[in-house]
């Protein structure tokens, strides 16, 4: 089980991998280092030309999605759990390479059926592996099945089943689609509105600035960063891009009315690829990756070398 990353952990990987990408991105050299609990915030400091400067983080999400993520999530590892344990010594399909399985929206798998519902997914693969050349259903490479007569149990809990065409590849080929539907692009917009006018609130009071002060705090920079929580349990920003999200956010900020309270603003957007799946689809290694940068404030600037999928 993987281990799970301590909050200073978290922000510490962050500043890395940013400065990984973007070495130097405030435009001078600078030694960033962990603020001592009790002594937050803002989370890291380093000394400038003008003296101490502070570096606040926020994450853009919305957290009221996380929880209702993160239940479809957990019934996506149970279908995966059941169907894809031991892959390696069941029917091995010749004409596809992934089956993405799309689950019953609230619907667990009742431990009785568990045994039952796998016999069936397989004899159902087989029968579509087999038939794959003379279905007239099969559109190109790719091949949607919602309707599943003879097997009740993937009918009550499967809705889809959505299989990619091409020859083996020795990985596992069951996986699950992700959340799907409807959704507001605009809202990851308001995710960063939000983000950044709590930071502005929470840093105008004059508790906060005493603090900072007290503290020889000289200027305060402001960084906000998506990543994989964002990516998996927050609605996609598609078709709006991170240009068009950051500018957004950067107009927001200059109309706000505590704007002089960061020297600097920043959004950072932070994603690996998934290789394994991209082999699955027929994309690229690396394909999905995210390194972007741009500044918000003072002014707007999307970094060189900013990468967005």
């Amino acid at each position: 089980m993987a281990t799970r990353l301590s909050h200073n952990r978290r922000e510490q990987a962050v500043l890395d991998d940013l400065e990984a990408s973007f070495p130097n991105f405030a435009g001078q050299s600078l030694s960033w280092t962990k603020v001592p609990d009790g002594e937050d915030p803002p989370d890291f400091r380093s000394p400038g030309p003008r003296g101490l400067i502070g570096l606040e983080l926020r994450e853009w999400l919305a957290g009221d999605q996380m929880g209702p993520a993160k239940r479809r999530e957990s019934q996506r590892d149970q279908i995966h759990r059941v169907l894809a344990n031991n892959w390696e010594n069941e029917y091995s399909p010749q004409n596809f390479g992934g089956a993405f399985i799309s689950p019953r929206r609230s619907t667990r798998i009742a431990p009785s059926d568990e045994g039952r519902l796998r016999q069936e997914f397989f004899a159902c693969s087989a029968y579509v592996d087999r038939s794959w050349l003379t279905n007239p259903e099969r559109t190109g490479r790719a091949y949607c099945q919602t309707e599943f007569p003879g097997y009740p149990l993937l009918a009550k809990y499967i809705s889809a089943i959505r299989y990619i065409g091409g020859e083996p590849h020795g990985l596992c080929w069951i996986d699950e689609e992700g959340d799907g539907g409807a959704y507001d692009p605009a809202v990851s917009v308001g995710t960063l509105e939000q983000a950044l006018d709590g930071k502005l609130s929470d840093y105008s009071t004059p508790e906060r600035q005493a603090h900072l002060k007290a503290h020889g705090v000289a200027e305060l920079f402001l960084l906000v960063h998506g990543g994989f929580n964002a990516y998996a349990y927050n609605t996609p920003s598609a078709p709006l891009s991170l240009d068009e999200i950051a500018q957004r956010g950067a107009a927001f900020y200059a109309d706000h009315p505590q704007r002089q309270i960061f020297t600097r603003v920043w959004f950072f957007d932070s994603l690996d690829s998934a290789d394994e799946i991209n082999q699955l689809c027929g994309y690229p290694p690396g394909y999905g990756r995210v390194r972007w940068l741009a500044q918000l404030w003072p002014s707007f600037n999307v970094y060189a070398g900013s990468s967005p999928a």
